[in-house]
């Protein structure tokens, strides 16, 4: 029998976290926009969906208040890093939106596996990490 000792490299899921300072609908045109809403006519793979579509398609909870990112991640007074950026957009009175990506097709399995980490005037969007 074999054992290994050390950490999984290919995870099963990853978690994200997007700050944004418009209501949902404009979110949804951002990801789009960020990440590619519409194939190219002859794109060459039909049955892949835009990346933009499966990152909006895939929002599940939003923070509104800092009580709130207290209860969720319970670090305010010692905030991880990446989080003092959220923390901060959402003082700005920007809402925090948590999504995740699970290993379930090619797609989403490329985006668990990806690093992302964007920012502009209008948008912040970090990947957390897999589990």
């Amino acid at each position: 029998m074999k054992i290994r000792f050390g950490f999984v490299s290919n995870s099963s899921s990853s978690s994200f976290i997007i700050a944004f300072k418009g209501n949902n609908d404009e979110l949804q045109r951002k990801l789009r926009e960020i990440f590619g809403g519409s194939l190219p006519e002859k794109y060459p793979i039909k049955s892949m969906p835009p990346i933009g579509d499966v990152v909006a398609n895939n929002i599940e909870e939003s923070i509104k208040t800092l009580e709130e990112w207290d209860d969720f991640y319970g670090d305010l007074n010692n905030p991880r890093e990446n989080h003092v950026r959220f923390i901060n957009r959402l003082k700005e009175g920007w809402m925090i939106y948590q999504g995740g990506f699970h290993d379930l097709n090619y797609l989403e399995k490329f985006l668990c596996n990806s690093d992302i980490d964007f920012e502009d005037d209008e948008i912040l969007i970090w990947q957390e990490g897999g589990y």
